[in-house]
């Protein structure tokens, strides 16, 4: 079928990748977007070691469905609090949510950092308590 139907039909369109036979390539000197230059400090690991690391600000628990889309990806979230942390019922519906699915569903870790910041980690990181004076000690 050709691109110049009439009537009812679906009108065809041609697309390269599913068309028989090899993809056409760039020629040289073609103009091409470079996603990379483009978002420079795109937030995706560049190889397979490597962690992303995002900072939240919970607002209210409307928030919570990125934090565990985050988390369900793998990354490490840094939450603050402080916008929530007067609403106890929101709070404490936030923590357990969080808590119910990094550590429950996932196997992570939620790590508490001072009074108004939380630490989502997924499997495979672990935090350590008793570092909190460690930059102060001498060698």
């Amino acid at each position: 079928m050709s691109e110049e139907q009439d009537g009812d039909e679906p009108r065809w369109l041609k697309v390269p990748s599913i068309e028989p036979g090899p993809l056409p390539s760039p020629d040289p000197g073609q103009v091409y977007h470079d996603l990379g230059s483009l978002y420079p400090d795109a937030p995706v690991p560049r190889h397979p070691q490597e962690v992303v690391i995002r900072r939240a600000v919970l607002h209210d628990v409307s928030g919570l469905e990125m934090l565990l889309d985050w988390a369900a990806d793998g990354q490490i979230v840094i939450i603050e609090l402080r916008r929530i942390i007067d609403r106890d019922f929101e709070l404490t519906t936030a923590i357990e949510e969080l808590s119910n699915f990094v550590e429950g569903d996932l196997g992570g870790q939620l790590v508490q950092l001072g009074e108004e910041r939380i630490l989502l980690l997924p499997p495979g990181f672990r935090g350590m308590s008793g570092l909190e004076a460690e930059a102060f000690e001498g060698n």
